[in-house]
C-alpha cells in the first residue's frame, strides 16, 4: 500500500477548514495526462491556490494507475520547483464502487468519492459508510453526492433531482462523510440553455449541515454566479470541461496556423497545454481562491 504522503499529497480537510473561513471554494479539475497536470499545477502556482487534483475511474485507466501515482507525486516536486509548495489532493471523481475506491486508496489517492446518488438513500448510505470506514482507518477524505447532477446534454434539471436539506441531515448523519456533492441546478457537460442556480438552496443545506457542499458541473457559469454559490457555501468547485474544450481549442487553433503544413507532436501539446493554463488561472480568480494567503 501507498501512503498518499508519503506522495507529498494531502487530503482535504485542512483545505476546507481554511476555505470555509474565508468564504471562498477549493478548484478541483480533472486531468488525464501529463500536459493537463502540468497545466493545472502551473497555474496555481501562479495564482498561488491550493488544487485538487481530480481523476475519474476512465481516466485512471487511461492515464494507468501506477503511472498516475509517480505524476501525483511529480505534480508536488513541480510545485515546489516552480517556486510556491501548494497543498495538493489527489482525488478520484465520480467513484462508483467499494473496490475502485479502496483501490485507489491502496494508491496513494488522499481523497475518494463514492457516487451513489443513482441508487435508492438507503443503498447510497450503506456504500458510503463503508467506504468511509475504509477511508478514515487511512486518513484519505470521502465526498459522497445525493440528488443528482445530470449528465453531457441534459438541457434541464428535474425539481426531484435537487438536493433537499432533510436527506442531505439524514445522509450526513449516517455516513459521517467529508464533503457532500450536492444538486442545485448546474449539469455535467456543455450547457444547451441557461442554468437555472437554486442560491437559497444552497444556504439551506449549509445551515443545516456541517461539512463543505461541493458543486458538479461547474464548467460554463457566470463570474458571478462562482462568486454567489462561494459566499453561499460552496467549498469545491470542479470545472473539466472547459478546460479540455481550451486545450482542444489551442491545438485546433495551432494546426490551422500552420496553413498546410506538417504541426509537429510536441508543438500541439504546448499549445493544448498553454490554453488550459490561461483558463485555469481565470477561474481561480472567480472561485476566490487567491484568499488562500491572506490572514
Amino acid at each position: 500500500m501507498v501512503n498518499y504522503k508519503d506522495l507529498g499529497l494531502v487530503n482535504t480537510r485542512e483545505m476546507f477548514a481554511k476555505a470555509i473561513k474565508g468564504g471562498y471554494a477549493i478548484p478541483a479539475f480533472n486531468f488525464n495526462n501529463m500536459e493537463q497536470m502540468q497545466a493545472i499545477v502551473a497555474a496555481c502556482v501562479e495564482t498561488k491556490s491550493p488544487v485538487i487534483l481530480q481523476v475519474s475511474s476512465g481516466a485512471r485507466k487511461y492515464a494507468n494507475q501506477t503511472i498516475l501515482r509517480y505524476m501525483a507525486q511529480g505534480a508536488v516536486e513541480y510545485a515546489k520547483e516552480l517556486g510556491c509548495n501548494i497543498p495538493i489532493c489527489l482525488h478520484l471523481d465520480h467513484g462508483d464502487t467499494y473496490e475502485l475506491s479502496v483501490s485507489c486508496i491502496e494508491m496513494g489517492f488522499s481523497s475518494v468519492m463514492i457516487d451513489g446518488s443513482e441508487l435508492p438513500i438507503e443503498e447510497n448510505i450503506a456504500i458510503t459508510k463503508k467506504v468511509v470506514a475504509a477511508a478514515h482507518a487511512c486518513g484519505v477524505s470521502v465526498e459522497a453526492e445525493i440528488g443528482h447532477v445530470g449528465g453531457r446534454g441534459d438541457d434541464a434539471v428535474k425539481e426531484d433531482v435537487y438536493t433537499t436539506v432533510e436527506e442531505a441531515k439524514t445522509f450526513y448523519e449516517q455516513t459521517d462523510v467529508d464533503m457532500l456533492a450536492v444538486s442545485i441546478g448546474t449539469t455535467h457537460g456543455v450547457y444547451l440553455k441557461k442554468p437555472e442556480l437554486k442560491f437559497d438552496r444552497i444556504t439551506e443545506l449549509n445551515e443545516a449541515i456541517p461539512i463543505p457542499l461541493v458543486m458538479h458541473g461547474g464548467s460554463g457559469l457566470t463570474k458571478e454566479d462562482y462568486i454567489e454559490v462561494s459566499k453561499r457555501g460552496i467549498s469545491k468547485i470542479n470545472f473539466a470541461t472547459y478546460m479540455f474544450l481550451a486545450g482542444g481549442q489551442a491545438i485546433e487553433d495551432k494546426v490551422n496556423d500552420a496553413a498546410g503544413k506538417k504541426a509537429e507532436f510536441n508543438s500541439l501539446l504546448k499549445a493544448g497545454f498553454e490554453g488550459q493554463k490561461q483558463i485555469v488561472k481565470e477561474h481561480i480568480g472567480y472561485f476566490g481562491t487567491e484568499k488562500w494567503n491572506k490572514k
